[in-house]
C-alpha cells in the first residue's frame, strides 16, 4: 500500500462538529447529532482509520460516522458491489479514496428511483447514461448535490466520505 498521509492523517476543524478528539477518534461511543467542540480540531491516525475499517468488515456494516455537524459528516465508509446508486437532493459529497478499486458512474439518470426514509435523498436501481471514472487509492471523487452516482467493478473499495450541505 502506497503512503496516503495527507489523506489518512486527517486534520479537521469544522463548525459544530460532534466528534471526538484524537484519544477517542476510533472505538469510543459515537456522538451523533450532538454539537461538539467548535474550538479545536481533530485527528485520525491512519491505525484508529485501519481499526474501524476492520471492525466494520468483522461485523458486515458499511458505514461509521466519526464527525457528525448537522450540516457536514464524516464517514469511514466500505462501498459494496451492488449498493444502489444515490441522488442527494441538498448535500454534496466527498470520497477519498483510502484502498481498493471501483468505477464511479457519476451524472446521467437514476433509473426506478426511490425516495429513501428520514431523507430527501433519493436511491434507484441504476445509472443510465452516466460518466464512468476509475478510481484507486488517492483519488477524490466530488459530487454535487442533485447529481446521480454509484459504484461498479467494487475490489475493496474504501473511502473517507465528507457529506456537506449544499443548497
Amino acid at each position: 500500500m502506497r503512503p496516503l498521509a495527507a489523506v489518512l492523517l486527517v486534520t479537521v476543524v469544522l463548525p459544530g462538529w460532534a466528534g471526538r478528539d484524537a484519544s477517542s477518534a476510533a472505538g469510543g461511543a459515537q456522538t451523533v447529532g450532538t454539537p461538539g467542540p467548535k474550538d479545536r480540531a481533530t485527528y485520525f491516525a491512519n491505525a484508529d482509520l485501519q481499526s474501524i475499517w476492520s471492525d466494520l468488515e468483522s461485523r458486515q456494516v458499511i458505514n461509521k460516522r466519526v464527525v457528525e455537524g448537522g450540516t457536514h459528516s464524516i464517514n469511514v465508509r466500505i462501498v459494496k458491489e451492488g449498493d444502489a446508486p444515490l441522488v442527494h437532493a441538498a448535500s454534496a459529497d466527498v470520497w477519498i479514496v483510502t484502498a481498493g478499486t471501483s468505477i464511479a458512474v457519476t451524472g446521467g439518470e437514476l433509473i426506478e428511483p426511490r425516495k429513501r426514509a428520514n431523507s430527501d435523498d433519493e436511491a434507484g436501481a441504476a445509472i443510465r447514461n452516466g460518466v464512468e471514472q476509475s478510481l484507486q487509492p488517492g483519488d477524490v471523487l466530488y459530487v454535487p448535490a442533485g447529481v446521480p452516482h454509484g459504484f461498479r467493478n467494487v475490489r475493496g473499495f474504501r473511502a473517507l466520505l465528507v457529506r456537506f450541505d449544499s443548497k
